[in-house]
């Protein structure tokens, strides 16, 4: 399974309903397989059984509330998740603070995560994606826009959430890198530079955290002219920043349990909290 699939396992039982994890969009994420349980959807709208036959929906829970076990736990998860939700749709959601969200489709998940959030649903876990970046050719126009949409959501985010921040951590990461140096087409390809970060309750931002040699030339690996231009060395693993955030948001989580994360890696956690 992935990482985040395999810390949720760690969790207690009684934490594992059907709004307990969220993905926002069409498919399950890497980072959730093997997750005691998901949701998938792309807006809370769109999460709903027989929308148009509410009869049918009542003889659907009927006929789970006879069954035991996993199954009718997960039935009636998913049924009481149906409920909580319906009533939400009812209600028109305003963001609090101030907050303006965009009408993309990134800003637009952003906005019903911090909506369940809000809602004390039981929400643990949440995966939004943001793609679009493979920046083979014309990068700076691809680059910036996208940037923008990142930025502008994260800030209504922050701001829509309030105090709940401080009980909140957001990380953007990515599955892969770029080369530093630009190539023919005005773009980069495939290559390990890459950043994650890091903003909520307890963390020591305004800074960059890991080990950093700069971008001088010297410093660069050079992989052929076939493989790519000049990239950067490995010196900081993804592992080690989200070890202290799971642990941050684990009571309990300790060496064992990160192991259980991480298997086969020596976790060495990065101070990204004060």
């Amino acid at each position: 399974g992935g990482w985040l699939g395999r810390y949720l396992r760690t969790r207690p039982a009684e934490s594992r309903g059907a709004l307990a994890c969220v993905a926002v969009g069409k498919a399950l994420p890497e980072c959730l397989l093997g997750a005691p349980a998901v949701t998938v959807m792309q807006s809370l709208e769109e999460f709903a059984i027989a929308a148009r036959t509410p009869a049918f929906g009542t003889q659907l829970a009927r006929l789970y509330a006879m069954q035991h076990g996993q199954l009718g736990a997960a039935a009636r998860d998913t049924f009481e998740a149906l409920v909580r939700i319906e009533a939400m749709r009812t209600t028109t959601y305003r963001p609090d603070n101030g907050a303006t969200y965009g009408r993309d489709e990134f800003a637009n998940g952003l906005s019903q995560l911090a909506r369940l959030i809000k809602a004390d649903v039981g929400l643990e876990a949440a995966s939004i994606d943001l793609a679009g970046w493979d920046s083979h050719f014309a990068q700076q126009g691809q680059v910036e826009g996208l940037a923008a949409k990142l930025a502008e959501g994260l800030a209504a985010f922050r701001r829509d959430l309030g105090t709940r921040m401080a009980t909140t951590t957001v990380v953007v990461m990515t599955e892969f890198g770029r080369t530093v140096e630009e190539n023919s087409a005005f773009g980069t390809d495939h290559g390990r530079g890459s950043a994650m970060f890091v903003l909520g309750g307890g963390v020591r931002g305004g800074r960059v955290h890991g080990d950093w040699k700069g971008l001088s030339p010297d410093v660069l690996e050079r992989r052929g002219v076939l493989e790519g231009y000049g990239d950067l060395p490995v010196l900081n693993n993804y592992r080690n920043v989200l070890a202290p955030i799971l642990t941050r948001h684990g009571p309990g989580t300790g060496a064992p349990e990160l192991a259980d994360v991480f298997p086969g890696f020596d976790v060495k956690p990065m101070g990204i909290f004060g």
